[in-house]
């Protein structure tokens, strides 16, 4: 009779039981309505039976979930668990530098300072993708506990699965805190975890794998507004922010735009009687933008450049939309109608949230619309049973619309200029990931809803049918996801490995140290500069230096960091630009050489240039080792100097132009009337705020005269636009008819001086044709176009700091 007793007290379960375990049953309730049996009904002796039988029932269901998930993890990771530092799960430029900034910073760095590229200044440790408040924890214990830095490959793999493990208990407590019963929150745990968009972050981007911090927070979350401890849970919704915050910026942003979004949902909410909500709204607010100022602001103080890029590429390009969220990557729907109606997406904003989630959404879309029609007002209770869970839905909708960057696409974009902070993120899509967790969530907890209702009406059957199709249909989206994120994961490391002995034995062969040299230069080359300038042809290249530099601790000079300091970032760039111009970043190394890292693929003029003055020290199937001497670099600047100065006096002058072929071959435009804010020469310059600038139009020359030319102009790198303006060359017969157009490239450009950039484009013109040169973009400056004859040398005198030599700066 007591253990009868006992059940059926803990079946009642009353709100004292409910508060302590955390957990909430809503086996005998319809819509979120509970029986309650008051405490005083029941004696001490069953109500304290009760709640230990009651946890070591949820003890065993909670261990054998987490058992289930650990085992499940080891049969998919199987080899990396075993093996854990033999494999890298991408190779890929993203991939291997998330491995080569985390091992290269356990191995050979400390701090905040992080010195493994961009030498001779190394980057923040917070701007590289590197954990760093992790990658700290895992230094200090390296230091003080026991050497593990040669495996920081096997670690960064192990606590990838191992956070995965992390987020279950999260997403179980999250489903039962919503009345769903053990049985089901365990499945729908397991199913919601495996279907996750954070698995595809397994191929790069590894810091935004750890699947647990959302349903960590959104947890906390819950608990903060139940009222009870609110100091206590909104301190660990503080500290995981914080936490997340120094792993990736993206999760402090996750964790402020979610309370700010369930701020905006309470308020309406509260509409009529805001004071009364005024102090937990406040509390609120705190919560929210509390970690974001922090993080911010120790980031800032600790930084010691002030010129990171802070309007990168993507923010209106990577964004989610309809079809990421409700339609898997293969859609039969797709290639149905895919071909009249567009239904592509961004990787980036990919929240796919399963089948039953997708019908369900489209069920309750449908309804809406039918009953918009008939005129007639919606059962609100019948599609949203549960009050406290719509709070959240709600919320989530806003953040999926934040998401899918409607505020800012539908007239709102000046909220970046208000709001400078969200200019920082590139990629808004991955903010639909909060909407994943909340509306898969809510479908599991709607398909229950509908099966006791179901079953309440003599139809369990069909409720049944609906609970087991639904739930298979899940685990096959989740079985998937599965197979898709980690079907190329399992990749040898050849790279970044725990032993140095294989490349100690190549120096020796090579009769080199690595105490030979001060860094590392790799071509092809590769780098980029906030999205501005942008390399990406010695991507193999990198990977290749990556390796040597992870096993001889030689720093590389190249960095493919999208927030790297805007001088030094073009100071890199520099390096491979022409000899006429001096570079800047060879004045803070010391007089080693550099080591260069030349893999055998096709190598542009200045590369094979640079290539061919060094001294090849090692050579095999893929590629060379040599080392240049870093006054290679502007001992051909002053070569070019004296060059300039003994041609200048053979030069014939008319006005202020120079030449030695005839003036009329010269076409120069110093656009001195034109009012500018930055010039390059003189006292004027271009300037176009947005849309499109016409620079010339006219026939190149007559009949004749010389077919090769060179056109160059100077475009100044504005730092408030992350992308450079467009250049085309547009050709018309006599008849003003359009025939051809040529885009000038001006973004894979290494001629930088200060913070211009030269374009140039070599034309053989063709007789009669007109010519016109358009540039298109925002904030353009443009300055001291020429058109010459390739072969003719010419002076610009501009009576400023410096002249032009065939418009290059001569400073002396």
């Amino acid at each position: 009779m007591f253990a009868i007793k006992t059940f059926e007290v803990l079946k009642i379960r009353s709100p004292d039981v409910i508060r302590m375990t955390g957990f909430s049953d809503k086996s005998n309730a319809d819509s979120g309505h509970y029986r309650q049996t008051l405490i005083s009904d029941i004696s001490v002796s069953e109500f304290i039976n009760a709640f230990f039988l009651f946890m070591r029932r949820n003890l065993i269901v909670f261990s054998a979930l987490i058992t289930l998930t650990a085992l499940l993890l080891f049969l998919i990771f199987k080899p990396v668990i075993l093996n854990p530092n033999s494999y890298v799960f991408s190779k890929a430029a993203d991939g291997l530098k998330s491995y080569y900034n985390f091992s290269y910073y356990l191995k050979y760095d400390e701090g905040i300072r992080f010195d493994g590229i961009n030498y001779p200044y190394g980057d923040h440790l917070q701007y590289i993708n590197s954990h760093p408040l992790y990658s700290q924890i895992l230094k200090f214990a390296d230091k003080h506990i026991y050497n593990i830095s040669p495996y920081g490959v096997g670690i960064l793999n192990l606590t990838m699965i191992f956070s995965l493990l992390l987020a279950i208990p999260f997403l179980f407590l999250i489903l039962r805190k919503f009345g769903l019963p053990d049985w089901y929150a365990f499945p729908v745990s397991l199913i919601i975890l495996f279907l996750s968009p954070q698995l595809d972050r397994l191929g790069g981007h590894f810091e935004m794998v750890y699947a647990f911090f959302i349903p960590l927070y959104w947890y906390l979350l819950i608990r903060w507004r139940e009222g009870e401890k609110k100091y206590l849970w909104g301190t660990l919704m503080i500290f995981t922010a914080l936490v997340g915050g120094f792993t990736s910026a993206y999760y402090a942003a996750f964790f402020a735009i979610f309370p700010l979004a369930l701020l905006l949902v309470e308020s309406w909410n509260h509409k009529d009687n805001l004071k009364s909500y005024s102090r937990t709204g406040i509390g609120l607010l705190i919560i929210a933008i509390l970690p974001v100022i922090i993080v911010k602001g120790l980031v800032s103080v600790t930084d010691w450049v002030d010129d990171r890029p802070g309007n990168p590429w993507g923010f209106f390009v990577f964004h989610s939309n309809i079809w990421s969220i409700f339609l898997p990557f293969r859609s039969v729907l797709k290639e149905l109608i895919g071909q009249k109606v567009n239904m592509n997406f961004q990787w980036e904003g990919r929240a796919y949230v399963g089948l039953p989630a997708a019908l369900l959404a489209l069920s309750i879309a449908f309804a809406f619309l039918w009953n918009l029609i008939r005129r007639k007002k919606p059962d609100m209770k019948l599609f949203f049973p549960d009050r406290q869970l719509n709070v959240y839905l709600a919320t989530a909708f806003i953040v999926l619309l934040f998401s899918m960057c409607i505020p800012f696409k539908w007239g709102l974009g000046f909220l970046r200029d208000i709001i400078p902070p969200l200019k920082q993120f590139r990629a808004l899509g991955r903010f639909s990931w909060i909407f994943y967790y909340v509306f898969t969530v809510f479908t599991a907890h709607y398909i229950y809803f509908l099966f006791r209702r179901l079953r309440r009406k003599s139809l369990g059957i069909m409720g049944l049918l609906i609970l087991l199709i639904g739930t298979g249909y899940w685990i096959i989206d989740a079985g998937t996801n599965i197979k898709r994120s980690t079907g190329h994961i399992f990749n040898k490391n050849d790279k970044l490995e725990s032993s140095d002995d294989e490349y100690k034995t190549r120096f020796e062969k090579a009769g080199i140290s690595p105490d030979d040299f001060q860094a590392i230069f790799f071509l092809p080359f590769a780098n980029t500069s906030g999205d501005k300038l942008y390399f990406e042809r010695g991507l193999n290249a990198f990977g290749e230096a990556m390796k040597f530099s992870y096993h001889t601790q030689i720093p590389i000079v190249e960095s493919f960091s999208p927030r790297l300091s805007f001088s030094q970032a073009l100071s890199s760039i520099q390096l491979l630009g022409d000899s006429a111009i001096y570079k800047t970043r060879v004045d803070d190394m010391n007089d080693k050489p550099l080591l260069l890292v030349v893999t055998k693929e096709k190598l542009s003029k200045s590369e094979k240039w640079l290539f061919d003055r060094s001294i090849v020290r090692y050579e095999d199937d893929d590629l060379y080792l040599a080392g240049l001497s870093v006054n290679t670099f502007n001992n051909a600047h002053e070569n070019w100097l004296k060059y300039v100065k003994d041609i200048t006096d053979s030069l014939d002058c008319t006005g202020n132009i120079c030449t030695d072929t005839e003036a009329e071959n010269i076409f120069y435009n110093g656009f001195e009337e034109s009012h500018a804010e930055n010039v390059f020469t003189g006292k004027g310059a271009r300037y176009g705020k947005k849309g499109e600038m016409e620079l010339f139009n006219k026939v190149l020359f007559a009949p004749g005269q010389p077919d090769d030319l060179e056109i160059s102009f100077w475009l100044y790198f504005d730092e408030r636009i992350f992308s450079m303006p467009e250049a085309f060359l547009n050709m018309y017969d006599n008849n003003q008819k359009f025939m051809e157009r040529i885009k000038i490239d001006t973004r894979g450009i290494h001629d930088v001086f200060e913070n211009w950039v030269r374009i140039s484009y070599q034309l053989k013109p063709r007789s009669g044709i007109h010519y016109q040169l358009l540039l298109k973009g925002k904030y353009v400056t443009v300055d001291d176009l020429l058109i010459r004859p390739e072969y003719a040398n010419t002076r610009i005198i501009t009576r400023s700091k410096f002249d032009l030599f065939n418009n290059f700066p001569v400073v002396y």
